[in-house]
């Protein structure tokens, strides 16, 4: 009778939440050679293949039967050693970030994280960008994900940020006429978003109107699906349900935005530093959102 180890389990589940092989490796601490090992030995076990490769790392149809398999396996294996021996890591973290962000991946980039680690809360808070990395300097925040203006100079740990086309932003029935210029659809002032959007209408002296503001996205949302205008949102956090472009016959071509994370190194705690490792997988695998 063959057994199956628990570890190569774990690997493949873990490539499939995060959909990847180098991102479950940063996770599990092993490399990518070692992962695509794992993974081998464990089609050898089985006799099967797992994944359709060249297809984004599809699950073949044993591969979709392991996994729900796999998943009930860890979770009766997880909850014994927990049950047995306890959790170790503890604690509460602090996570400020744009209300765009927190629809568009937050959800994914933490997906099955309170089943690794039930014993951490994660209190999250949104706001606009200003005002996150003013609160965060004064130590309100543990760790922070910010919208800010791309630096092509940045020297920091690719890891920890992600440079996103900007887009305009409208209905897909939304027509936009010389004669009636601009109406845009914004954050309050001190939005990345916004003052990128203005200095440009302004710098190509197309005239423009604020039509609508609010601190909520699913405000601006609403009001662009009816039509009061168009906005400006990085190019993953788009829902499907409505037009992007970077540039028309009417507006100009809009340049790049940067999704940057925050966190002290040297001050972080262990849970902090967990939840940092997901969200890190989190940027790396941003998607555009579906409607």
């Amino acid at each position: 009778m063959k057994n199956i180890p628990t570890e190569l389990l774990r690997t493949f589940v873990t490539i499939k939440d995060l959909g990847g092989f180098t991102n479950a490796g940063e996770l599990l601490g092993r490399s990518q050679p070692a992962i695509s090992l794992q993974i081998k030995k464990l089609e050898e076990i089985l006799n099967t293949k797992l994944f359709l490769r060249g297809f984004n790392l599809a699950l073949t149809a044993d591969g979709e039967n392991v996994y729900h398999s796999a998943q009930k396996i860890l979770d009766i294996n997880d909850s014994l050693i927990k049950k047995l021996a306890g959790e170790n890591i503890t604690g509460k973290v602090r996570l400020g970030i744009p209300s765009d962000l927190e629809l568009a991946f937050l959800p994914k980039a933490l997906k099955g994280f309170s089943k690794i680690y039930p014993n951490i809360a994660i209190e999250v808070d949104c706001e606009i960008s200003k005002v996150i990395r003013q609160r965060y300097q004064q130590n309100f925040y543990d760790i922070i994900l910010i919208m800010e203006k791309s630096n092509q100079d940045n020297k920091r740990d690719k890891k920890d940020y992600r440079i996103e086309q900007l887009n305009w932003v409208m209905a897909h029935d939304y027509q936009i006429t010389e004669k009636e210029g601009i109406s845009l659809i914004t954050y309050p002032q001190g939005c990345v978003y916004r003052g990128i959007t203005e200095n440009l209408l302004t710098t190509h002296k197309i005239p423009y109107k604020t039509a609508y503001t609010s601190t909520s996205l699913l405000g601006l949302l609403s009001a662009v699906e009816a039509g009061l205008g168009i906005t400006v949102m990085a190019g993953s956090m788009v829902p499907s349900r409505l037009r992007a472009t970077s540039t028309t016959s009417m507006l100009p071509q809009l340049g790049t935005v940067c999704i940057g994370l925050y966190y002290k190194q040297t001050e972080i705690s262990a849970a902090a530093q967990r939840v940092v490792e997901f969200l890190r997988s989190g940027i790396e695998n941003l998607e555009k959102i579906e409607s």
